[in-house]
């Protein structure tokens, strides 16, 4: 088998991993902040923010609508989750962003 198509193939596979687990903590952060600040529906916030396309408008909104609810309650248990998954945020995002670049330019040279 060919070098670039396994380096395509595994690639591939850790962006998409990278990026599920992306979406899983951006998902679970806003879960966590939504709730520790008392805002209603907390888990449709977080289902909308980690959502596809266009999640950065959502999650503008949701910044804005937060600065109307001051952190009522934020245990310090939730605090060191929200610490955990912003450190899980950070490597998923390097994971789907160095993977996504592999890919790219295996994909350049297998094409050419």
């Amino acid at each position: 088998m060919d070098h670039l198509l396994i380096s395509l193939v595994i690639s591939g596979a850790v962006t998409s991993v990278g990026g599920v687990i992306l979406l899983y903590t951006i998902y679970q952060m806003t879960v966590i902040d939504a709730m520790s600040r008392g805002i209603k529906h907390p888990k449709l916030w977080g289902v909308v923010n980690a959502s596809g396309n266009n999640s950065s408008t959502f999650l503008l909104l949701y910044l804005i609508n937060r600065r109307k609810y001051p952190v009522k309650n934020l245990t310090a248990n939730q605090k060191l989750e929200l610490e955990l998954y912003k450190k899980k945020a950070l490597v998923a995002l390097a994971f789907h962003l160095i993977a996504g670049l592999v890919f790219a330019t295996s994909l350049i040279y297998y094409l050419n």
